[in-house]
């Protein structure tokens, strides 16, 4: 209350300084006694409003005055199994032609053909958002009998439900067909039937009408049985106006016109599919177009400014569809592949089936303007949705908690598919940092999950679209790809594929067909397939195996790897091999070091002796070779000294897989308190040697952890010498001279050595990035910067300027038509080091009209992971929270990433306070909630390393500069 009779008194100053200036004594004094008098007859009201006002942004933290109540939602919200939906005559009509977009419509009927598999008395399927013409409905039979009559209709918005009653029974073994009309607003959240909108190039805006129905969307763009295992027909009709085209799932066969502009385009009837998996798009863009050598038609949609940026998509496109048929052994199923590139788009990409949507980032490459990065963007984004095909598509899910299935495969058989077309990019050795390492980032978090995983509402859907699905499963698919063979492994795939086509499957199915396979090519197994993937499919987390080299016969043990050993397992998920893995454990020594991971010992939820090793006083073991196991390692002291040794004495030994697999091993197992934090700073030292990307990967992310820590301590300043005596040869070898003939993944070590040397703030580098964008300031027409260091260069000379290079970089985002492009300028602008700039852009991000919806995200966290932008952003989040619920709040990534990425530098009792205030403030957390119980870890994990280890570093570092 202080505050407020203080903020009064300064209200009534102020007015009163300004009276004084002006008036004449008389009138000053009337005008005191009126400004008193308002100020009084003003203060109930305002008290009233300041109190709510506090009561608003006061953490709650349990009292009853600021207890929030929570609707329990059902989560028995599966469709009956009564009724099979075989075939759906589907129309979509999308009106965006109105002058207002806020007036946009669609409006469609559909007539659905029902197999009764079990006798009912109702239908019931999924509506979300849409409206009913209740005159419409019609029920009719197609094998005779009697006909139930629809006597009423209900919502059930809880579960998206549409139940129709009848006054008597549907037959078992009878077909009957429901027709209905519906309608729904046409908006730009992303989600199911979707406006996106670009500026061409006489700089009017165009909208267009696109799709994203996975995982449980297709209901809000039409009444249907929206579940992955009631595949379908479907015979689709889109009606669109000219000059637009309209494109789905498969070839079109017709064209009628309707009158009033309309024309009607009719398609192919689909294979039998989930729902899912149909795409519906009415825009005006343009193709480029080959064949496969199967007569596969392959076009790659964009604006027509930007369909010389669709080439390389094509060409990948082509060569990696052609690779997966010979691969898996089964042709491609569908006549045509489209590829889109979509304006605005949620996701990275979706694999409807003969029509894939993208981002643009994610499908167009310019030479000369895209960077190598973006390349390889492209070119696993297109391998990962052409896998889906026959993994996800062919193939299905029988339910979301098999999700694993579909991400996984797709995300572990993108590296063969890039990998065939651009051996250059060493996709097979990224995997480890890109996939493996990163993946083992969240999975020893206790809040992680098993990769079969319950889920019913869609916002658990939506939650575990993560790296979980993605990355562990992709992990756990190569380990097993190792241990079967690689053979085995593809007649397994091919069989399973075979058998199950057009069909869904679990887990379960795989496991069998590997099995039998195994059997077959008499692979030698402890255990069943299924036995040993159930260990690492039904349970979270994975195991750290240590090798004790000291006695006579080394000795190999597993446990549980925790990043947080003090913080308690989560209770939701429990495991029943009491966190125990079948390991399939590789390793080589230095006697013969070979590191194919082909040597291997089996660990049956056990230790075992290595009793076919032999060590001498010199001779050093590495497990996990190849790092082709989901698995940590870690070895006695002295095991750990000869390792360090050889590469201080010569690195190249080792192979480099395992190089990073060292590095990343030893800063977790530092953090997780297993070893001392100075052996893994003492294995830094031979950097100075070290050449190749992917064990400075492995080096910069751990390292960079450290940084983040120990920003704010008197060590940071040693940290930033120290390690600019590791990255200086190589930086000082690579320099800023990036030409396109370089080696492949020289282009990402150029960009790491800059990027450390200029952010530890060495001169020559500084001035050379600045020295860049001031000569693009002066002609902006010709941009002299390398396209491989145009984000680094960007951020620096943003980061050490002012306002004139940040409105620089904003001019040229919005006129650019190069999406990869724009991406480096929406990054680099979050560089600033002002607060001011950093607020503006945060405003900005979610205003559609200055920065698109889909990245929004990218800001925000952006700006969070800049030093003075971190408070900045962690307040625009809390200040902003509906508006992010509302917008992201059920989308599959972009909501964790907002979570996971405002607070991932969290480190102190305050700011974990503070979390658990807005938390428990605000309870609904959608698809986040697991992203916001990550967090609560990763930051009680921070504050303990802090504590433990911030010191000890801090000396480390003194000493060894």
């Amino acid at each position: 209350m202080v505050l407020i009779h203080s903020l009064i008194l300064m209200s009534w100053s102020l007015s009163l300084l300004k009276i004084l200036t002006k008036a004449q004594p008389l009138e000053l004094f009337n005008r005191l006694l009126k400004k008193l008098k308002l100020i009084s007859d003003g203060w109930p009201q305002m008290k009233k409003k300041i109190g709510q006002w506090f009561k608003a942004k006061a953490p709650c933290n349990g009292s009853a005055s600021c207890t929030t109540t929570t609707t329990k939602l059902p989560t028995d919200v599966r469709l009956p199994s009564a009724l099979d939906p075989v075939y759906y005559k589907l129309e979509l009509r999308p009106d965006i032609y109105k002058p207002d977009p806020k007036n946009f419509t669609f409006d469609g009927k559909v007539d659905i053909t029902l197999h009764v598999r079990n006798t009912t008395d109702n239908i019931t399927m999924h509506i979300n958002k849409l409206n009913l013409d209740t005159n419409s409905f019609v029920l009719m039979s197609n094998t005779g009998g009697d006909l139930p009559k629809i006597t009423g209709h209900k919502l059930d918005s809880s579960r998206h439900f549409l139940i129709f009653d009848l006054d008597g029974q549907l037959q078992a073994g009878h077909n009957y067909t429901l027709s209905m009309n519906f309608s729904g607003n046409l908006t730009d959240g992303l989600t199911g039937l979707y406006y996106s909108k670009y500026t061409n190039s006489k700089n009017k805006t165009v909208y267009i009408a696109t799709t994203q129905l996975e995982p449980t969307d297709a209901r809000k763009t039409f009444p249907c049985f929206d579940e992955p295992g009631f595949k379908s027909v479907f015979e689709v009709t889109l009606l669109r106006k000219k000059p637009m085209v309209s494109l789905s799932n498969m070839p079109q066969v017709n064209s009628v016109n309707k009158g009033d502009g309309w024309i009607a385009d009719t398609y192919q009837p689909t294979v039998k599919m989930s729902t899912y998996l149909l795409a519906f798009i009415v825009c005006d863009f343009t193709y480029t177009e080959r064949n496969t050598s199967r007569n596969t038609i392959v076009r790659v949609w964009a604006r027509p400014e930007a369909i010389n940026q669709t080439q390389y998509a094509l060409n990948a496109g082509v060569s990696i569809n052609e690779h997966y048929e010979q691969y898996f052994g089964i042709d491609y199923p569908l006549p045509k592949q489209d590829m889109i590139a979509i304006p605005d788009f949620g996701a990275g990409a979706m694999e409807n089936w003969g029509l894939i949507t993208y981002r643009e980032t994610a499908l167009l490459y310019a030479p000369g303007v895209s960077s190598a990065g973006n390349k390889q963007r492209v070119a696993v984004v297109v391998a990962h949705e052409l896998a889906h095909q026959w993994f996800g598509n062919l193939v299905s899910p029988a339910w979301w908690d098999d999700l694993w299935l579909n991400e996984g495969f797709a995300s572990y058989v993108e590296y063969l598919g890039v990998d065939h077309i651009e051996k250059g990019m060493m996709m097979l050795d990224q995997f480890v940092e890109e996939d493996l390492e990163y993946t083992f980032k969240f999975d020893q978090l206790t809040n992680s999950h098993p990769l079969f995983v319950p889920a019913n509402r869609p916002e658990e859907i939506n939650e575990i679209f993560d790296r979980i699905s993605y990355g562990k499963g992709a992990s756990i698919i190569r380990m097993m790809n190792n241990f079967l063979t690689e053979e085995t492994f593809k007649l397994g795939l091919k069989e399973y594929l075979t058998k199950l086509s057009y069909d869904v499957a679990t887990h379960n199915d795989l496991w069998n067909h590997l099995n039998a396979r195994a059997v077959k090519d008499s692979i030698v197994l402890p255990v069943p397939v299924k036995v040993i993937m159930d260990s690492w499919t039904l349970q979270m987390g994975f195991p750290v195996v240590t090798i004790d080299t000291t006695g006579s016969t080394p000795m190999a043990t597993q446990k549980y790897f925790r990043i947080n050993p003090d913080e308690p397992i989560s209770t939701r998920f429990k495991s029943t091999y009491n966190y125990k893995w079948y390991i399939p454990l590789t390793y080589t020594t230095s006697k013969n070091p070979k590191f194919n991971g082909s040597e291997i010992m089996w660990m049956q939820l056990n230790d075992t002796k290595l009793s076919s090793v032999s060590l001498d006083a010199d001779t050093w073991i590495i497990g996990n070779t190849g790092q082709y196991g989901y698995y940590r390692m870690n070895y006695d002291d002295n095991n750990w000294n000869k390792l360090s040794r050889q590469l201080q004495t010569d690195h190249t030994v080792i192979d480099v897989r395992n190089r990073a697999q060292l590095l990343d091993d030893l800063f977790n197992l530092a953090r997780s308190g297993d070893i001392d934090i100075t052996k893994a700073l003492e294995f830094t030292k031979y950097l100075i040697n070290e050449t190749e990307y992917v064990p400075w990967s492995a080096a910069t992310s751990n390292l960079g952890y450290v940084s983040s820590l120990l920003y704010r301590t008197e060590y940071y300043g040693d940290y930033e010498k120290y390690m600019l005596t590791r990255i200086e040869p190589l930086y000082l070898k690579l320099g800023f001279n990036d030409t396109e003939s370089d080696p492949f993944l020289d282009h990402y070590k150029r960009v790491t050595t800059i990027s450390m040397m200029c952010g530890f703030g060495d001169e020559g580098c500084l001035k050379n990035a600045s020295d860049f964008y001031a000569n693009w300031m002066k002609m902006p027409d010709i941009n002299p910067i390398s396209p491989n260091l145009k984000t680094i260069i960007y951020c620096n000379a943003i980061k050490n300027g002012g306002i004139e290079e940040w409105n620089f970089a904003f001019e040229q985002y919005k006129k650019s038509n190069v999406a990869t492009e724009k991406a480096k300028l929406l990054y680099a602008m979050a560089c600033s080091k002002e607060p001011w700039i950093l607020n503006r852009y945060l405003e900005l991000s979610i205003k559609p009209e200055e920065v698109r919806s889909q990245d929004a995200v990218t800001v925000m966290v952006r700006v969070a992971s800049n030093r003075i932008g971190k408070p900045l952003a962690w307040d625009f989040v809390r200040d902003n929270w509906q508006y992010m619920r509302t917008k992201f709040g059920t989308g599959s990534f972009s909501f964790s990433n907002l979570v996971s990425g405002i607070t991932s530098s969290f480190a102190t009792e305050f700011e974990l306070k503070q979390l658990q205030s807005f938390m428990s403030a605000n309870p609904n957390q959608g698809s986040a909630k697991r992203a916001f119980q990550q967090a609560v870890e990763k930051i009680k994990t921070n504050i303990k390393w802090l504590k433990e280890n911030g010191d000890k570093v801090g000396k480390w570092f003194r000493e060894n500069i």
